[in-house]
């Protein structure tokens, strides 16, 4: 029976380098925001909806999604953030129960890890054998974002604010990697955590 985790953490706190890090150790990875890339490709009923919804205005002239155009809607504005939820949610979610239902089923012994933004808030933990949160401290995270996205304060702060606090995903989630140090830290708190699981 293979062992399935649900991984979460909020914007910059380094969760692409902990699945980096996942991969190289041999487990198998998945990526929630790959799957709603491919569920807004040209010609797919995802991306027909947004247009539906928001307009030509978010697309491309190649007819694909300009998603700096549709990011800026939806960070400034919670009734379209929840709009463009309530579009993409459901067919998320669908692919990945059936991927998550296929790699249950398998018989391998590998560990698998779901990378999910919204594990919590979409109510996605039930599908685990348990939970992790990727953490840094708040300032740190802010830091970061700023460094990383070249944003002032107050841009930074609203991107945070849109989500759930990183300190609400520490307190419900069953193990927790710590980010705040450098990258040989990050590496000895994965393969710590690797033992425990």
């Amino acid at each position: 029976m293979s062992k399935i985790y649900g991984l979460t953490g909020s914007i910059a706190t380094g969760k692409s380098t902990v699945l980096e890090i996942l991969k190289s150790r041999g487990c198998v990875v998945y990526d929630a925001d790959q799957v709603a890339r491919e569920i807004v490709e040209p010609g797919t009923p995802g991306l027909e909806q947004i247009a539906e919804h928001f307009g030509d205005r978010i697309l491309n002239p190649d007819g694909s999604l300009n998603r700096a155009k549709l990011g800026k809607i939806v960070f400034n504005n919670s009734d379209e953030l929840q709009a463009l939820t309530q579009i993409t949610g459901p067919i998320i979610r669908k692919n990945i129960v059936q991927t998550i239902e296929k790699v249950r089923n398998s018989s391998d012994k590998k560990i698998y890890f779901f990378e999910i933004q919204l594990l919590f808030e979409a109510n996605y933990q039930d599908y685990f054998n348990a939970t992790i949160t990727v953490y840094v401290k708040p300032q740190q995270q802010l830091q970061r974002l700023m460094e990383r996205n070249s944003l002032d304060e107050q841009a930074a702060r609203a991107k945070i604010n849109s989500q759930m606090s990183i300190d609400e995903k520490k307190a419900r989630a069953d193990y927790l990697i710590d980010n705040s140090g450098d990258l040989e830290s990050l590496n000895n708190e994965i393969d710590k955590l690797l033992k425990q699981l």
